[in-house]
């Protein structure tokens, strides 16, 4: 033991001056009298020890422990504990030994993953061989139980991991630990299944457990129903009125707290509706009209005013005219730079829901919302269906621009930290050197250089078989359908028809044709539903659509009316798609969900090219509940002409 002691002196003499220098380390755990002091020297600490006899130097080696614990030294702390003979100690000496063994266990980076769950089941059997908690000082004991919950919670053992936490209200009579607490309850309970959370809901339990069980599972059963789960919870605050989660609530019945439905009597829409983007300020333009009038009430339907952002040649300046105007919802504007001018301002105070995506939004503009459009969502989306394909090893395929590249970005984090890799990618640009570039993709150039080679030493031709790469299983491709009617029959020639393709929406024109698509065969692709959705509504809303005009299912025209209707859509409960993470919106450019910082998703349908005609693979619906939500065999109903595309008076 004493050479023990000489040996840890030379390692953590080391620490206790690195301690002393770094003015700026670790954040340190507050200590009390039970708890070793840390402003005390460890160099001189373990000095003591090594020169003291063992009833005196194993509780110094506890102290000594506890000062590395508290400076998230718990490797260092490791190697004191293991070496302690607890039978040196006395009772309440003995609890804390199990503790800091416990919280070293549970904070040790350096264990090998197939140590952890031995290590984790380590750390519960030192916390269970505490004597008597309530012993000790509170300081203690809220230390104890909060070890011991992320002890349960580390082994899996949900209900024990919250029923503990749960027992610490009645010590804790700080605020941020409060909330703190809470929300590691919330996180707890929220781990167990709602079939199972429902089973253990007992008369065994005590009225403040049964509360927290019975909000989560409110909340899990009824996330994706905002109205009864508001009607769940108002009962639920009648039977427990004064229960902890009320009085201090978690962050996600916070949110429902302020999930309101909103009822804007004047909608101002910031459009292009001249100049350069005038058609696609155009489509929007009459997506929102269309939903408009789909949904008028001659009660409760708001005015909607348009104001031209390219004629006031300012996003800020019609903004502005129409908060003068009244406005007290905005919709747009839809070119980033007119967004861009609008968001720099230092308060917002009408909520607004954006068309597009800023990298500078302030975090204090709380009333905005971005609809998402980026390539950067859809190569992410891209990324999530390899994965859920099971493909694991992805080469990517992208135009030589910037769009390219923050595709093959976006689909690399993110195919990356799902667990898979990209193993290669190339680009393109000239449609000349498609051929080369595919080579290139497939590694074919590697198997045609050989051959030359070859042919050079031996002065003559020779036979041989071309191979393509096989470390891959998907490829990801971005292309739009003129670039991929050229660049899939060259992968296929190159020995690849049984190597997938995923693409985004660029490679789908927006309208079948069998004969032109035909070499897309293979190619699977998400798009909005009404483009390639094959539910009964939404077949009958394309057809009404292509009769009021032939063109707007071509390109990104639908695209554009479908981000119009959907916006007018879903203005009044954006508040509750962002409170209920579960909550979702069927539209016709997909299924819709908002964040926590105000960005609208949409989760696209996918469908699969088949004889030149996209079907579907993959598409979910809407559910038979949707809270106000007609279903959309009723959408629309059939859209007047003389009003969806009449160019609008109300222009600023």
């Amino acid at each position: 033991m004493r050479n023990y002691i000489t040996h840890s002196l030379k390692l953590v003499s080391f620490i206790a001056i690195s301690l002393l220098m770094l003015a700026c380390g670790p954040n340190i755990k507050k200590s009390s009298s039970e708890f070793a002091n840390v402003s005390q020297n460890l160099e001189a600490l373990l000095k003591q020890a090594d020169q003291a006899e063992p009833a005196q130097r194993n509780p110094l080696l506890v102290q000594a422990s506890g000062i590395l614990l508290a400076s998230q030294r718990p490797a260092k702390a490791m190697e004191l504990l293991i070496h302690i003979d607890n039978r040196y100690l006395n009772n309440k000496q003995k609890d804390t030994y199990h503790l800091f063994y416990a919280e070293a266990l549970l904070t040790d980076d350096l264990i090998q993953p197939d140590e952890l769950q031995e290590k984790n089941q380590a750390s519960l059997n030192h916390l269970r061989s505490v004597i008597r908690p309530s012993d000790h000082s509170i300081e203690w004991q809220i230390r104890y139980f909060q070890t011991l919950s992320d002890s349960y919670l580390a082994n899996h053992n949900y209900f024990e991991a919250a029923k503990h936490r749960i027992e610490l209200d009645d010590l804790i009579d700080q605020q941020p630990m409060l909330e703190e607490n809470n929300e590691k309850i919330w996180f707890a309970i929220s781990q167990i299944k709602t079939v199972f959370l429902a089973q253990l809901i007992s008369d065994f339990n005590s009225p403040r457990v049964n509360g927290w069980l019975e909000i989560v599972h409110i909340n899990q059963k009824w996330g994706e129903q905002p109205d009864r789960l508001l009607a769940q919870m108002a009962l639920w605050k009648q039977r427990y009125p004064l229960h902890p989660a009320m009085v201090v609530k978690p962050k996600t019945l916070q949110r429902v707290a302020t999930a309101e439905i909103l009822n804007p009597k004047k909608i101002a829409v910031l459009l292009p509706l001249s100049g350069r983007f005038a058609g696609s300020g155009k489509m929007v333009h009459d997506g929102i009209i269309a939903a408009h009038y789909q949904s008028k009430n001659a009660e409760t339907s708001p005015t909607v005013s348009f104001y031209d952002t390219s004629k006031s040649q300012s996003g800020l300046l019609s903004y502005n005219q129409a908060i003068a105007d009244g406005a007290d919802f905005v919709i747009g504007p839809l070119i980033k730079k007119a967004i861009n001018e609008v968001v720099l301002q230092d308060t917002l105070t009408t909520p607004i829901l954006l068309l597009n995506t800023t990298s500078n939004m302030p975090e204090h503009h709380q009333m905005a919302f971005q609809f998402v459009l980026s390539i950067e969502d859809e190569a992410i989306q891209v990324a999530h269906r390899a994965w859920e394909n099971g493909y694991r090893k992805a080469i990517a395929f992208v135009p030589d621009d910037q769009r390219g590249h923050r595709a093959q970005v976006a689909f690399k984090e993110y195919f990356e930290q799902l667990g898979g890799e990209l193993i290669d990618s190339q680009t393109y640009k000239d449609i000349k050197t498609l051929k080369t570039d595919v080579q290139n993709l497939l590694r074919v150039d590697v198997s045609i250089n050989r051959k030359r080679q070859l042919e050079r030493i031996l002065g003559r031709n020779i036979e041989f078989e071309m191979r393509r790469r096989q470390d891959a299983d998907v490829i990801f491709m971005l292309s739009r359908p003129q670039q991929a009617r050229r660049i899939k029959p060259f992968i296929d020639f190159y020995f690849a028809l049984d190597l997938p393709v995923i693409s985004t929406k660029r490679v789908f024109s927006g309208k079948p044709a069998p004969q032109l698509d035909n070499d897309l065969n293979g190619i699977e692709f998400s798009d909005i539903p009404l483009y390639i959705s094959q539910q009964g509504d939404i077949l009958q809303t394309r057809k009404v659509l292509t009769k009021i005009n032939p063109d707007i299912l071509k390109n990104e025209n639908g695209r554009l009316f479908s981000l119009g209707f959907d916006a007018y859509q879903i203005l009044s409960r954006i508040s509750r798609l962002q409170a209920f993470p579960a909550y979702r919106w069927y539209g016709l450019s997909g299924e819709i969900g908002v964040d926590e910082q105000g960005l609208v998703h949409r989760y696209l349908t996918w469908a699969k090219f088949e004889n030149g005609v996209p079907k579907v693979t993959k598409e979910r619906l809407p559910p038979v509940f949707q809270e106000n939500q007609k279903p959309l065999s009723q959408t629309p109903p059939p859209l007047r002409t003389d009003v969806i595309f009449l160019e609008t008076d109300s222009s600023k």
